[in-house]
């Protein structure tokens, strides 16, 4: 790696964790121009955003609703995959903030919310290129005392009344048959590959006890979709299972899966992956409705002795309520 990450920070840490702050926190939303380029791509689990002047559009809206969020990095996971492909960063933040604006989530309440996201980003040269952010957005419906499936249903409503329908086939297509991003990147470190292979194993029906105990902890600590909290693989089976359960013929594509090593800590692993299944099972997302739902999940996972230890699990529950509800009408 060169000497410095950028004229302005010496490494690719320094630049993530400080241009987050000085857009969000500092508010100068002006810096998307510099730090983003002109025709950036951004993936979330409720569609896609093109264009950096659509993503300053989307940062603007945020902070009227949350004027008072911060972003606390907890981890930036990260590696150089050269010049053709850039560096690739997946960068965990919890958020302290405030509902104190109306905007997509309705009228301000006042309440309080601590909210996970994790933002993945692809760095050519010192610009970001395409992003790919999954924000716990069940858990600030439950923190406005909504729900995660009734807010999807709102935005659903809200995209039929504008004429909008379904976007997400063609990606649903892409992994249903198995075709990975363009920079799709797999390490071969020891404890990614042991992460891809007990995920695969897990999302492809091999899902056993005597599974995860080859791959996780037993006492693994296990954060989840919707602010909610897990230990042991019981808890971690119980949260796969409801994937399968609910999309029986469900696809699992991973997309970007590295580990890093820094003294003093464990192996960090990131791995952002992409689902898609028919919605023919009835059980988490209500009655089976025949959707074709896509997911956008990204997992952070913390190795010691060879077993995960800890793990970080990303996934927005509004969003797959939303495409059941537009499916549906």
């Amino acid at each position: 790696m060169r000497n410095r990450f950028s004229p302005e920070y010496a490494t690719l840490h320094d630049y993530i964790i400080g241009i987050t702050e000085q857009i969000w926190e500092g508010r100068q939303i002006d810096l998307i121009r510099r730090y983003y380029s002109p025709d950036c791509w951004m993936l979330t689990p409720s569609g896609i955003v093109t264009g950096v002047e659509a993503v300053i559009s989307g940062t603007e809206a945020t902070l009227a609703m949350l004027p008072d969020r911060e972003l606390l990095g907890e981890d930036v996971i990260w590696s150089n995959d050269g010049q053709k492909r850039g560096f690739l960063s997946s960068h965990r933040i919890i958020s302290p903030m405030t509902h104190r604006g109306d905007g997509v989530f309705g009228k301000a309440t006042g309440r309080p919310m601590r909210i996970r996201t994790i933002a993945d980003c692809l760095v050519v040269g010192d610009v970001i290129t395409e992003e790919w952010l999954v924000r716990d957005q069940g858990a600030m419906a439950l923190a406005i005392s909504s729900t995660p499936e009734a807010l999807g249903r709102a935005w659903a409503k809200a995209d039929a009344e504008a004429g909008k329908t379904p976007w997400q086939h063609d990606l649903w297509d892409q992994v249903k048959a198995g075709i990975a991003e363009d920079h799709a990147v797999n390490h071969p470190h020891p404890a990614a590959v042991m992460v891809r292979e007990a995920m695969m194993a897990a999302f492809g029906g091999a899902l056993a006890e005597g599974q995860l105990a080859r791959s996780h902890d037993r006492a693994v600590n296990l954060m989840l979709p919707n602010g909610a909290f897990g230990a042991g693989w019981a808890d971690l089976a119980t949260f796969i299972a409801r994937f399968r359960q609910a999309m029986p013929d469900l696809a699992l594509v991973i997309d970007h899966s590295i580990a890093l090593e820094e003294p003093g800590r464990p192996v960090r692993v990131a791995t952002r992956w992409r689902l898609a299944g028919t919605h023919t099972g009835s059980g988490p997302w209500g009655e089976a409705s025949g959707t074709q739902i896509f997911v956008l999940g990204i997992t952070h996972s913390e190795v010691s002795a060879g077993k995960i230890i800890r793990e970080f699990w990303l996934v927005d529950d509004t969003a797959i309520w939303r495409q059941i509800a537009l499916g549906t009408g």
